[in-house]
Parts: structure tokens; sequence; C-alpha cells
């Protein structure tokens, strides 16, 4: 049997074959969290295309919309070229959905649905949730500023007849996030004109 100041000095002798080892395994460690801390957030919010007039309801998109909103998938494949939309939100409206199926289709993603409580939490689960990833979101006039502001402290106002612009926010981690507003399809065009309606009649704008 051997005896107890053998086995401390067998122990001892194994000291530095182990800190090599450790170091090794601390810089892989590192290395790991480094990559994740570091990898770049991309959010690209759009308004929902043109909507039918209606002062009730859930409307479905107007044909101007419908151009609009056909062209938004292979917009925002040129304009990301070499990366991949990761996830696809929108809110439960049919202009909303109707305006991320181009997306969808695009990307061959699913349309995650977000309901009015839902908004509140949508940043904090996206860098929760998708670190490193590219994330769509398809809203209101009424939401996507406080989306924005949240995620970049941009403070954005939209008019009531814009609905071709697209914000795309990168965050990378660590660093300051940077705001870039594209513009996609055509110029909104007067009420009157797209509609045959007078400029008084009431419209969905939100």
């Amino acid at each position: 049997m051997t005896d107890p100041l053998t086995q401390l000095r067998r122990r001892l002798n194994l000291i530095p074959l182990l800190v090599p080892l450790l170091a090794v395994i601390v810089a892989a460690a590192g290395v790991v969290w480094l990559s994740s801390w570091t990898r770049t957030t991309v959010v690209i919010l759009v308004r929902h295309a043109e909507a039918q007039s209606s002062t009730t309801g859930d409307p479905d998109l107007s044909p101007a919309g419908e151009r609009r909103a056909a062209l938004l998938g292979s917009f925002l494949a040129d304009a990301l070229p070499g990366r991949a939309i990761n996830h696809l939100y929108a809110a439960d409206t049919r202009r909303a959905q109707q305006t991320a199926a181009s997306v969808a289709n695009q990307f061959k993603l699913p349309i995650n649905l977000l309901a009015g409580s839902d908004w509140s939490g949508l940043v904090s689960r996206i860098k929760r949730d998708h670190r490193g990833e590219t994330v769509v979101v398809v809203g209101y006039a009424t939401t996507m500023p406080a989306v924005l502001n949240q995620l970049s402290a941009s403070h954005l106002a939209l008019e009531p007849d814009d609905f071709g612009s697209v914000f795309v926010v990168v965050m990378p981690s660590p660093g300051q996030p940077r705001t870039v507003r594209l513009r996609y399809g055509d110029l909104p065009k007067p009420i009157a004109a797209e509609a045959g309606k007078s400029p008084q009649q009431d419209a969905v704008t939100n």
C-alpha cells in the first residue's frame, strides 16, 4: 500500500500537467462566450402596406397595397445579400399578414403572429431569443415607433401615407445600434386617385 507521503508527491507532480489543460479549457470557454456575445442582430421593421378603406373591422390590402407587398420579399433579399432572414413576425391582422406573405415565401418562413398584448414584450423577446439573427417585424404606424425606440433610441414619426419605409436596426454586441431607413415600392397616391373617393372619407391607416 502506498504511503500518504508518496501519494502527495504524485499529486504534486501532476500539477504542471493540469495547469496547461485548465488553461486550454478556460480559453475555449472564453472563445465560445465571446463568439456568442459579439454576434450581430438585425431587426427589420416594416409597416403593413396600404389597406382598403374601412372604418371598422379587419380590412384586406387595397390593390396598391397588394402591389407594394408583393415586392417586399425580393426587396429584402436584394438589400441583405448573403444574409438569410431567420424569423418573421407580423401583427395578427389581414393587412399585416398579407404584407408579410412575400417575405415568408421568399425565405421559406412561417409567419409568427403578434397579438396586441405581445408588442410590449417584443424587444425583450428579440434580444433574448434571436441574438445574432435577422428578424423581420410587420406592424403598424402605432406600434413601430415604440419598438424602434426601444431597439435603438431612434425617435420615429411616420406620415399617415408612408407605407414604403423600411427601418433596418443593426445591433452589434457589444456596440451601439445603428438604424438605416430604406424605401420600397411606389410613392403613395392620393386617396382620391387610388380609390376614386373624396379625401375626407375615413380609411384604415395605422
